[in-house]
């Protein structure tokens, strides 16, 4: 039985390629054939990593060929999670097969070690992702897979897997305390609004965006969550909610993961743009996530420590879709006591500038210690 996609779903996946990436980060190593079954329980747990993908429905369940989704990289030479994560956001998917791959990297320990996780945005959003992982991929010591017929690449290997049509701009990583978050941005309404608004303090110190105008620098979107399944069930169940953050914040984090229905006229919107051709659809949308200043999902990972795929966590970092040109892009994975944060940031008009999103890490970081 075939599975239609949404009319948000159809939209990703025609504009595209929209594909999420996320790094689990196991530094000192893992095992490799426990991290495998947490990947194979994760595949079987969600029918959509069984299906392609053809017009605007999922095909029928295929017979998963694991050596064409999951390989593993050995090479000492990666040793920067940015590095590898930019990488991963362009890898291509197989050819005839789900779209989804998974790579274990260096799981012997030497240069950075952990696991990379990329699939076509159509199979879900971010938040339905991890929920999925946190209840369904936690396999325990004795829960093994062969790993014997999986292909071992280097790093170079690993490239040639890439697609040349997809171009971004280079991604940084951080690390966000919640403690220094919050005694930097003491009036913020939640977590989620002080690093918006620390955020929107960078696009002032950071003479890269002098050209922005104020208004452009304070429109903010934010994922917000519409509808949820039952668990275990992936869809796409976010829209983007405008926020101006010249005004007090007027949305809690806890909203932000609450089931609310779409707006008809929303409804009317997505059902209009998925009879649109695709060369306009296209435009629309990269138009429509280059006006903001800042764009930020937040991804609730866990609050508290969980051995997911099986793999000594030191950071997850995910990366959203490569779409339109904000002047920062922000996706904020939300654990106990810090959100690990993956930034993408664009100069105003077509300038390129390729240190730009480790500067605004950087000046993140910096901003927290200030007094």
């Amino acid at each position: 039985m075939c599975l239609k996609l949404t009319p948000a779903e159809a939209i990703l996946h025609r504009t595209g390629p929209n594909n999420i990436t996320a790094l689990l980060h196991a530094p000192g190593g893992f095992d490799p054939k426990r991290a495998f079954f947490g990947v194979k329980s994760m595949v079987m747990a969600s029918e959509r990593f069984q299906r392609c993908i053809a017009g605007n429905e999922f095909t029928d369940k295929v017979q998963i060929d694991w050596t064409a989704h999951v390989a593993i990289v050995q090479d000492p030479t990666i040793t920067q999670s940015a590095e590898i994560l930019h990488l991963a956001r362009h890898l291509a998917f197989p050819q005839g097969h789900p779209p989804w791959r998974v790579i274990l990297v260096n799981p012997d320990g030497s240069g950075w070690s952990g696991l990379i996780l990329h699939f076509d945005h159509a199979i879900a959003d971010g938040t339905r992702m991890a929920r999925l992982i946190v209840t369904k991929v936690l396999p325990q010591e004795n829960d093994l897979a062969a790993i014997d017929d999986l292909p071992v690449l280097s790093f170079d290997q690993l490239q040639e897997l890439g697609d040349p049509s997809q171009q971004s701009a280079p991604i940084a990583t951080c690390r966000i305390p919640f403690d220094q978050l919050r005694a930097r941005m003491p009036k913020a309404a939640n977590n989620g609004d002080a690093l918006l608004r620390l955020t929107r303090t960078v696009l002032d110190r950071c003479s890269a965006f002098g050209s922005a105008s104020a208004r452009r620098k304070n429109h903010a979107t934010v994922a917000r969550i519409v509808a949820l399944n039952n668990a275990g069930q992936l869809g796409n169940h976010a829209r983007m909610i405008k926020t101006d953050l010249s005004r007090p914040a007027s949305l809690s984090e806890t909203a932000m993961f609450t089931r609310h229905k779409a707006p008809l006229h929303e409804t009317l919107r997505m059902a209009f743009a998925r009879i649109l051709p695709t060369a306009i659809l296209r435009h629309l949308v990269q138009a429509e996530f280059s006006k903001p200043g800042i764009i930020m999902t937040i991804v609730p990972v866990s609050r508290l420590p969980k051995p997911l795929f099986g793999l000594p966590l030191a950071a997850v970092h995910a990366a959203a879709p490569n779409m339109g040109r904000p002047l920062i892009a922000l996706t904020a994975t939300r654990l106990a006591d810090g959100f690990d944060v993956t930034v993408v940031a664009h100069a105003p008009g077509r300038k390129t500038q390729s240190n730009l999103s480790q500067t605004v890490a950087n000046t993140l970081t910096a901003m927290l210690t200030e007094a």
